[in-house]
């Protein structure tokens, strides 16, 4: 299982600064098949340094979701570390 990318990448407004809300689509590819499902994201800063990562996929997946789960919120993070998030 792979994380591709995500697309059509759009973030919540919440009115926290400290909490940034997003919807997407992950595009994930499973034994050598690219399927596309829609997820949603919250990214909370704590006040002693580091950042909280929920992930939730919307669809029913046939994959165990505890891994796609751990690599969404991996290449989630990697996302915020690299400004690629809006």
């Amino acid at each position: 299982m792979k994380i591709v990318e995500l697309t059509n990448l759009k973030r919540k407004e919440t009115g926290l600064h400290y909490r940034k809300e997003f919807k997407a689509d992950a595009v994930l590819e499973i034994l050598e098949v690219q399927r596309t499902t829609p997820v949603e994201f919250i990214i909370e800063h704590r006040p002693v340094g580091g950042a909280d990562i929920k992930v939730e996929i919307l669809e029913e997946l046939d994959y165990p979701m505890v891994p796609v789960l751990n690599d969404l919120r991996a290449y989630i993070m990697e996302m915020e570390k690299t400004g690629r998030l809006p």
